[in-house]
């Protein structure tokens, strides 16, 4: 799944509604299917890219106080 920009006018697979072009949407490339920004999917997506983000900053915030400790 990936966030994209609509490049035309389509509509929302799981809510039916209208996604203006250049509106954030995301796009399903196995199913190529289109979600709007107020549907579950979308939301549920986003949050899993932010929890990512977060656990990656952590991991990397570990990994360098512990290369300065050990002087690596």
């Amino acid at each position: 799944m990936n966030f994209i920009n609509a490049k035309f006018k389509s509509k929302c697979a799981e809510t039916g509604a209208v996604i203006a072009k250049s509106e954030n949407c995301l796009y399903d490339r196995a199913t190529r299917k289109v979600y709007c920004r107020s549907s579950k999917m979308f939301l549920a997506e986003q949050e899993t890219e932010n929890t990512s983000s977060f656990i990656e900053a952590q991991e990397n915030a570990y990994f360098e106080n512990f290369s300065q400790a050990n002087n690596i």
